[in-house]
């Protein structure tokens, strides 16, 4: 697995820390701290950092990575 990278991630498989599947649906969205809309395994929609991170404050398995 490689580090995130929003310009890149558009263009790679993308995958959580811990081996979950994830999507980039949407990298614009209207928030300051959390811009980033990814769907997990199919069915959970979550809002990301634009480094890919689920949290502001600390490292979490639902991190995003590129495969």
């Amino acid at each position: 697995m490689k580090k995130f990278n929003i310009k890149t991630a558009k263009f790679n498989e993308l995958i959580t820390k811990n081996g979950k599947e994830a999507k980039l649906l949407y990298s614009e969205r209207a928030s300051k701290n959390f811009p980033l809309v990814v769907i997990i395994d199919n069915m959970k929609v979550e809002f990301y950092t634009i480094e890919g991170k689920v949290y502001l404050d600390k490292d979490s398995e639902f991190d995003l990575m590129i495969k």
